[in-house]
């Protein structure tokens, strides 16, 4: 057992640490969720919202539209598989993508069910572990890159000096987030260039960022990941414009909702700047971006929208997708109980790696320590 490998009172600390970030984690979403639920006590928007007819064709609408985006985002990580040309079918991966989305609610050890995708595949191909995971970290990598793309180039679409806010002081830091996303963009669109360099990963400075302690590896990793897709420039700007129209289902699922629930809402427009902004806070280690997607949408709206759109309107809102997430996370759970046994072996077996994982990182770090006394 890998975690043998580790000192017993260095392996004590490894399991408490795990339960208190498990315990923080779930803490800052419930707190996040309490505090928007007592924000929005004092306004009409709950009250608008229970009492007046909703439009629940539009709503099913936005459900499917989830629904395409989720599968799409599926469909992109086995094209990415297929073009390793790794043995995979179609039918297996959405079986683990569902799962892995169930997962994003979950902690388990596991972030988001990326280390059991990697795992299932490793399985499956012996020797081709780096390309097992290489296709996970790129499928991550390309969408966070399109989301800040999508916002930029709807943020060109917006006239920021016409919108008579309800809070300018929110509709400023909005222009500064927008503008960070168009830095974001632009910054990944010059790491593309960087990448397609032939002396990319093969640097001094390459060398001396797989060696940073506990964050070097990774690096490594991403950088090994990226280079096996380097040669397919054309499959990969087909897979970035798929992820650039996921997103925008993604931004016409809200506004359905947004459309669905009764309330005054901002333009269709805005929300291609909206919705993805807000989604950038999925990436912050909260179990399913939980607390804090609804935080920045409620953010958010506050500052590009009118007096006449009710103040918690975006947090409503955003309830709204979230329960749209969660009919989608429960076809997971229909593969969970079909291939219970299966996914359990894979869930100790993520559990075994995160173990090997750290003792691999204990020995650098004791190896990197001695060397330097």
């Amino acid at each position: 057992d890998a975690a043998s490998t580790l000192p017993y009172s260095t392996q004590v600390r490894s399991d408490l640490k795990k339960i208190v970030i498990n315990v923080l984690k779930y803490g800052a979403s419930l707190a996040i969720l309490a505090y928007l639920f007592w924000k929005a006590s004092g306004d009409a928007s709950f009250d608008t919202l229970r009492s007046q007819p909703k439009d629940w064709p539009l709503l099913a609408g936005a459900l499917g539209l989830c629904l395409t985006a989720i599968t799409a985002t599926i469909v992109r990580w086995w094209m990415l598989v297929r073009a390793l040309k790794l043995p995979f079918r179609l039918t297996e991966a959405m079986r683990l993508g569902f799962i892995g989305f169930l997962f994003t609610f979950l902690t388990l050890g596991v972030m988001g069910g990326d280390l059991v995708k990697s795992i299932f595949l490793a399985r499956k191909q012996k020797g081709r572990r780096t390309e097992a995971v290489a296709t996970v970290v790129i499928d991550r990598i390309i969408g966070l890159y399109a989301l800040f793309v999508v916002a930029a180039i709807a943020i060109f679409f917006v006239d920021f000096s016409a919108i008579v806010s309800a809070d300018p002081t929110k509709l400023a830091a909005v222009r500064t987030l927008c503008w960070v996303a168009v830095g974001a963009a632009i910054a990944g669109t010059v790491l593309l260039v960087i990448i397609a360099l032939p002396s990319f990963g093969n640097t001094p400075l390459s060398e001396a960022a797989f060696r940073i302690p506990r964050i070097g590896n990774g690096i490594r990793r991403v950088v090994t990941a990226i280079k096996m897709y380097r040669g397919k420039p054309l499959f990969m700007a087909g897979i970035g414009v798929m992820s650039l129209l996921i997103h925008c289902c993604f931004a016409c699922s809200v506004y359905l909702i947004a459309r669905g629930l009764p309330g005054e809402i901002p333009s269709f427009g805005k929300h291609f700047v909206i919705v993805p902004l807000a989604m950038v806070a999925n990436i912050l280690p909260l179990p399913g971006g939980l607390g804090g997607f609804e935080f920045a949408l409620d953010f958010l709206y506050r500052g590009m929208s009118t007096a006449d759109v009710a103040k918690s309107q975006g947090f409503v809102i955003a309830l709204g997708y979230r329960i749209a997430t969660l009919f989608v996370a429960m076809i997971g759970v229909f593969f969970y109980l079909a291939r219970r046994q299966e996914v359990n072996e894979l869930l100790e077996e993520a559990q075994r790696e995160e173990a090997e994982q750290k003792a691999d990182s204990f020995r650098d770090d004791n190896a990197m320590l001695a060397k330097s006394t």
